[in-house]
């Protein structure tokens, strides 16, 4: 879990701070990879500076759905969270990976590649997140862009992957 809580660190200065990766951009969605090259992403950020996307670890190999909110979480902690879009209402399960900064908390969605299924012809997704007051905090996202973004990502990530897989021992200890 430090592996997500260091990417959406890392993610969520980059992608909303002033100095932004260069990467390409579909909608509202951009495609980059994180200063060093350690993680790639396919991402949105909201009114409220919000971070949904999908993220790559190099050293893994592997991907995940985060999300960074201003919702504060446990560290280790799993919710049920209720996702809504045109297609319909999901639930799914997160994980708090903790705080990533000073507002701001990681959650990895437990079950991303359902949500990823229901999100292919919607323009929007809402995340409502249930608070032990009984109430709710919503986080909406739009998704004009996604479809292309993710296929972009999906397509580099697993060419980069395949690529440091052939490179010989001494390039890789950089």
């Amino acid at each position: 879990m430090r592996r997500i809580q260091g990417m959406l660190l890392a993610l969520a200065v980059l992608v909303t701070g002033p100095a932004m990766a260069a990467g390409l951009t579909f909608g509202q969605w951009r495609v980059a990879t994180t200063t060093g090259g350690h993680y790639a992403y396919a991402a949105t950020v909201n009114r409220r500076g919000e971070l949904f996307g999908e993220f790559c670890d190099y050293q893994s190999a592997s991907c995940r759905w985060l999300l960074a909110v201003r919702t504060p979480c446990q560290f280790g902690d799993v919710y049920p969270v209720l996702a809504n879009s045109a297609a319909g209402a999901n639930p799914i399960a997160i994980f708090c990976v903790g705080a990533i900064g000073e507002h701001t908390f990681g959650l990895a969605l437990m079950n991303g590649k359902k949500l990823q299924a229901s999100l292919a012809h919607a323009r929007g997704v809402g995340f409502a997140v249930p608070l032990q007051n009984g109430q709710f905090v919503f986080s909406h996202f739009a998704l004009q862009g996604r479809v292309q973004a993710t296929a972009v990502l999906n397509r580099s990530f697993s060419a980069e992957i395949e690529r440091r897989r052939q490179a010989p021992v001494a390039e890789l200890r950089l």
